[in-house]
C-alpha cells in the first residue's frame, strides 16, 4: 500500500464515548457477520500475501466476538528465492465495508472536519499502525485515493487488551474516508505471521451546534444560592442563546473543582454545593449549546480562587530575586503538572456532556522572571550543569526553552487523557495572535497546534481595527498547519476598559472571520456584553447562516 503517515501519538485508554456524537460504525463490536464471514461494516485490504478478515468468538473484548485479521502466508516476488530475505506481506482491518482501494464503502464526511476513532486490539504479530484514505467524492476513481494525516503511534500488540486513539482533519475537498489498521512488514526484518484482532470500534465526528463555533466567555455564576443561580443561568443562556450563541466558553477555577468534593472549601465557593456548574450543562443541553471548560492550569492562582498555592506554597513560580509569586505556578515541576492533569480529569468524569477543555492563556505572566525556585535550580545544575542564580541575564534562554519543552508536554498528555477518556472532546487553547512571539513563556502555541495537540486555537485578536483583525488573524493561521482556526473577539480589554468596542466592529469582525476560513468565533466576555452587541452578534449570525457552514 504506497501510504504516508504523520505520527503522533498512541493511547491506551478505557473505554469511552463522545459527547453528544453518533459512531459511524454500524457494527462497532463485530457481533454481526455476513456471508462471508467477515464482520458487517468491516473491509479488509490485502496488499501483498495471505490476508484474512473474519469475525471471530475465540477472542472479544466484549460482547460475543471481535474482528480477526490474519496474515497466514508470505508474499515472494517473482523469480526470486522463497527465502525470508525475499518474504513480505501487508494487509489490513478496514474501519468501514472497503477494500482500502477504492471509494465503495468508504464513509461520508465534511470536507475541512475533525473526527476522533477508538478501538480495542490485542494479538500475535509485532507492530501495526493506523492510517486513514480519502477520496473527493462517491464517484472517485482508485487514482484519487489520497493519504490523511492522522496522529498516532505504531500499535504493540500483546496477550493483553489495548486501546488505541487517535484524531484526524478532513482535507478541504475530500468527501469520503475510511481508517485501516495496517499490518505490514518483512520477514528479514523481524516481522511474522500472525493474528491483530481489533473490538469496539468507533469513530465519531466531532461537531459544533449549527456548524460552527459561535461562542461566549463567561466568567462563572455570581449568585451564590441554588434558586438565584439557577435563574441568573436560564436568563443569561436564554439572552445569549437569542443572540446566535451556541458554546460557553466557562471559566472554571481550581478552588470550585477543589470544593466539589472538600466541604470545607465551600464556605469560600458557595456555588460548589449547589454544583452550578453542573446546573450550567443543564442549562445549556436543554438549549443545544456546547460548554467548554475555560481553565488555566498555570496563573490566576491566588489563593481565593485557586486551591493550588492554598495546599501547596512551595510550587509558586520563584524570580530570580527570590520572590515567589502570589498568583503563579512553576509549571517545570512534575508534581504541578500532574496536579492540573488530575483536577482535569476529574472535570471530564464529573461532566458527562462537557464538550471541551479550553486552556487560558498558557504560560507564565508577560514579562515574568521564572522560574528560579530550589526545583529549578536542581534540574539545571543535574541537567545542565548550570547555576541558574549566578549570571540571570545568560540563563534567561534556557529557562525559556525550559518553560516551552515543559508547557509542551502538559498539553501532550493533557490530549493523550481527553482521547483516553472521550474521544469526540473538544481541545484548545487561547492566546496571542501573528507570528507567535511568547513561546519563550512556555505559550508554545504554534508546536501544539502542528503536533496535533490542539483542535483550534484561539488567538485573543483584540482591536478596534477591522484591518488588524484580518491581518493578525491571517498570520496566525498560517502558523496552525491542520489545526483549525476560531477567532477571538472583544467587546472590552484591559486598554481599553471600562469603554465598549462599537457593535458594528463585532459585526465586522464576525464576518472577517469567516472570510478567513476561520470555525468560528468566540467574545470575550459575557459580563461586558451590552443589548447593542448581543444585536449585532445575531445579525452577523443571520447574516452568515446564507452561506456555506463549516464544521
Amino acid at each position: 500500500m504506497r501510504c504516508q503517515v504523520i505520527v503522533g501519538m498512541l493511547i491506551f485508554l478505557v473505554a469511552a464515548t463522545a459527547v453528544g456524537a453518533e459512531n459511524l460504525m454500524t457494527n462497532p463490536s463485530a457481533e454481526e457477520s455476513a456471508d462471508n464471514g467477515m464482520p458487517k461494516g468491516w473491509g479488509r485490504y490485502v496488499g501483498a500475501g495471505g490476508v484474512r478478515v473474519a469475525a471471530t468468538t475465540d477472542e472479544k473484548h466484549s460482547g460475543e466476538s471481535a474482528a480477526c485479521l490474519e496474515l497466514d502466508k508470505w508474499y515472494t516476488p517473482k523469480d526470486t528465492q522463497d527465502a525470508p530475505e525475499n518474504h513480505s506481506v501487508s494487509g489490513a482491518i478496514v474501519l468501514a465495508e472497503n477494500d482500502g482501494y477504492r471509494v465503495n464503502g468508504a464513509l461520508s464526511c465534511i470536507p475541512g472536519a475533525r473526527y476522533a476513532f477508538s478501538f480495542w486490539y490485542k494479538g500475535t504479530i509485532p507492530v501495526a499502525k493506523v492510517t486513514v484514505s480519502g477520496w473527493p467524492s462517491e464517484k472517485a476513481d482508485r487514482d484519487q485515493r489520497i493519504t490523511v494525516p492522522v496522529s498516532v503511534k505504531p500499535l504493540r500488540p500483546g496477550d493483553q487488551w489495548q486501546q488505541c486513539a487517535g484524531s484526524f482533519r478532513v482535507p478541504e475537498g475530500i468527501e469520503r474516508f475510511v481508517v485501516l489498521i495496517l499490518a505490514s512488514g518483512h520477514e528479514a526484518k523481524g516481522f511474522r505471521l500472525g493474528t491483530l484482532y481489533v473490538d469496539d470500534a468507533q469513530i465519531v465526528a466531532k461537531e459544533f451546534p449549527n456548524g460552527e463555533l459561535r461562542g461566549v466567555w463567561w466568567g462563572f455564576v455570581k449568585a451564590q444560592e441554588a434558586e438565584a443561580g439557577r435563574r441568573e443561568i436560564d436568563d443569561s443562556l436564554d439572552k445569549l442563546k437569542a443572540a446566535g450563541i451556541n458554546s460557553l466558553f466557562v471559566s472554571t477555577a481550581s478552588l470550585y473543582l477543589a470544593a466539589l468534593d472538600r466541604p470545607e472549601l465551600q464556605e469560600l465557593q458557595p456555588q460548589a454545593g449547589w454544583d452550578a456548574y453542573g446546573e450550567i450543562m443543564r442549562a445549556a443541553k436543554q438549549r443545544n449549546m456546547q460548554v467548554h471548560a475555560w481553565f488555566s492550569p498555570w496563573i490566576y492562582k491566588s489563593t481565593s480562587r485557586a486551591v493550588e498555592l492554598r495546599d501547596h506554597p512551595e510550587w509558586a513560580a520563584v524570580n530570580s530575586a527570590s520572590v515567589p509569586d502570589t498568583k503563579g505556578l512553576c509549571f517545570i515541576r512534575p508534581e504541578v503538572r500532574q496536579f492540573e492533569l488530575d483536577l482535569l480529569a476529574r472535570l471530564v468524569d464529573r461532566y458527562p456532556d462537557l464538550a471541551g477543555i479550553h486552556i487560558e492563556e498558557p504560560g507564565f505572566n508577560w514579562g515574568a522572571d521564572y522560574c528560579y525556585c530550589e526545583h529549578c535550580q536542581t534540574l539545571c545544575r543535574q541537567w545542565l550543569g548550570i547555576d541558574i542564580r549566578k549570571d540571570p541575564e545568560a540563563v534567561r534562554p534556557t529557562l525559556h526553552n525550559l518553560a516551552a519543552f515543559m508547557c509542551s508536554d502538559f498539553f501532550a498528555r493533557l490530549q493523550e487523557m481527553v482521547l483516553a477518556k472521550r474521544p469526540g472532546m473538544w481541545l484548545s487553547a487561547n492566546g496571542s495572535g501573528g507570528r507567535n512571539p511568547d513561546w519563550h513563556i512556555g505559550r508554545d502555541w504554534t508546536t501544539w497546534a502542528r503536533r496535533g495537540y490542539l483542535d483550534f486555537y484561539v488567538p485573543q485578536l483584540y482591536t478596534k481595527s477591522v484591518d488588524v483583525f484580518g491581518q493578525r488573524g491571517l498570520e496566525t493561521k498560517s502558523c496552525l498547519g491542520e489545526c483549525g482556526l476560531v477567532t477571538g473577539m472583544a467587546v472590552s480589554w484591559s486598554s481599553i476598559y471600562p469603554e465598549r468596542q462599537d457593535p458594528q466592529a463585532i459585526k465586522a469582525e464576525i464576518a472577517a472571520a469567516r472570510k478567513l476560513g476561520a470555525q468560528g468565533f468566540i467574545v470575550f466576555h459575557r459580563d461586558h456584553l451590552y443589548d447593542e452587541h448581543l444585536t449585532a452578534i445575531r445579525e452577523a449570525v443571520e447574516a452568515g447562516d446564507l452561506a456555506p457552514q463549516r464544521k
